[in-house]
């Protein structure tokens, strides 16, 4: 019985900690496609592309393999998911399929990302081409513009770098800019964070070098108005006597 019971609790643990584990992917991948969303439907919102693919990026930065295709596999999902409410993205693909062939290509581009980081580190520029690769492919299936098409063609100056370099570089010029940017939030947040431990190791090496410790509170410090312990004992012994 309480080896039925010690399981139980197990697996219940397990499935609370993957529903976390989801969940906080699905922060990460959700926030990046709010903002994607965003910069695609507001135009004079076209800003938000330099920095809608940052917290997806930012997570995936330390992620596993494995965690990346699952942040691949919830950004694809809900991004093309929109498509089957609000038909925001022009494709020849039927509704349904929009969706399953959007969301496997985002997870392989999750997954990619993921094993190219554990080999070789997080690079932009790698980061930047697995993107084209990611619109080559949208472009492929019948796609007509890129997860950042619209954004890029909702300014005039990018409108024409589009025009003269095509959507494609303009594309991995802002995925760069995106990864650039989640690198350098993930570097400032670990300088911050060994500048608190180095802190906190000053401040125990201060209150070991400084606090007075049990051996000098017995021999070197002696409460105010009362004499020194061998003293009391003297007097005691001549009392005695």
């Amino acid at each position: 019985m309480e080896m039925r019971f010690d399981l139980a609790r197990r697996q219940d643990t397990f499935s609370n900690s993957s529903i976390v584990t989801w969940a906080e992917s699905f922060i990460f991948a959700g926030s990046s496609v709010l903002l994607l969303l965003i910069a695609n439907l507001f135009p004079e919102y076209w800003y938000f592309s330099f920095f809608a693919l940052t917290p997806f990026l930012y997570k995936i930065i330390k992620a596993s393999p494995g965690e990346s295709l699952r942040l691949g596999f919830l950004f694809g999902l809900s991004f093309f998911g929109v498509s089957l409410v609000n038909s925001q993205i022009s494709s020849s693909l039927p509704p349904l399929l929009n969706l399953v062939f959007g969301t496997g290509l985002f997870t392989i581009f999750g997954w990619t990302v993921g094993w190219a980081r554990k080999r070789w580190g997080f690079y932009p520029s790698v980061v930047a081409l697995l993107w084209v690769g990611l619109e080559i492919g949208l472009v492929k299936l019948g796609f007509v513009d890129g997860l950042l098409g619209k954004a890029e063609l909702s300014h005039p100056f990018f409108g024409g770098l589009v025009t003269i370099f095509g959507f494609l570089a303009v594309s991995a010029i802002i995925v760069l800019l995106n990864s650039l940017l989640a690198l350098l939030i993930v570097k400032t947040l670990e300088v911050a964070g060994h500048r608190g431990r180095t802190t906190q190791k000053d401040k125990k090496i201060w209150d070991f070098s400084f606090a007075p410790g049990p051996f000098a509170q017995k021999v070197y410090l002696v409460p105010e108005g009362r004499a020194p312990p061998y003293r009391i004992r003297t007097l005691e012994c001549q009392a005695l006597a």
